[in-house]
């Protein structure tokens, strides 16, 4: 019997502390073509090797400013902007987002994450920059993207478990009836929906994601 008990914990299953969501809101499916960029992090590559996106593909800031690569189908930074390698000023924030531009192929696409800069609970890491939607958009607008939109996250960008669309009627339909076993900020929000209006309750996401086309 200890026998038996000792060979059961020693396969325990691996518990990720990632979820890779984002990935069905990128307009193409086989993974092998998306180049994701991150700052290291060894966990987070486990989490994108474990779901066929290979060590080829799993790009540190480092190696993206050397700029090897070009011709990029789907590039995502799920976290966003890292302070370490991007100034705070919009104006370099632009720039960047106009060199991830040049190297993704015409017709392919950007995955920025990034936190809400209006939310105060923001439990992401602090080496990524915060953002409001508004500003993202015109950030890759300005950048030279053809077009974007921005998509709603819960609970965070490690593990985005819920996804919306901020179109009024998605966003009505996601909080009505998409999820029947809601969290305490789900049904925080549903109700404040009720008063301010689901046109403004996108503001009050915790992270987003915005998909730009080139």
């Amino acid at each position: 019997m200890q026998t038996h008990l000792q060979h059961v914990h020693s396969h325990q299953p691996q518990i990720f502390h990632y979820s890779l969501d984002w990935r069905f809101l990128l307009p193409m499916a086989d993974q092998k073509d998306a180049y994701v960029l991150f700052d290291e992090n060894a966990d987070f590559r486990l989490a994108l090797e474990e779901v066929g996106i290979r060590e080829s593909n799993q790009l540190s800031f480092a190696e993206f400013r050397e700029n090897k690569h070009s011709n990029i189908s789907l590039l995502v930074m799920p976290f966003g902007l890292p302070m370490r390698w991007v100034g705070a000023k919009q104006k370099e924030q632009i720039e960047f987002y106009s060199a991830s531009r040049r190297l993704i192929a015409s017709g392919g696409y950007l995955l920025v994450g990034f936190n809400n800069a209006w939310y105060s609970r923001v439990s992401a890491p602090s080496k990524y920059y915060s953002c409001t939607p508004r500003r993202v958009a015109y950030q890759l607008k300005q950048a030279g993207f053809q077009s974007s939109k921005i998509f709603g996250a819960m609970p965070n960008l490690n593990i985005p478990e819920y996804l919306f669309d901020l179109e009024s009627r998605a966003m009505y339909f996601a909080l009505q009836y998409r999820f029947r076993r809601k969290p305490v900020v789900l049904k925080s929000l549903h109700a404040l929906a009720a008063t301010i209006g689901l046109a403004r309750i996108s503001n009050f996401l915790p992270c987003y994601f915005v998909v730009a086309m080139v």
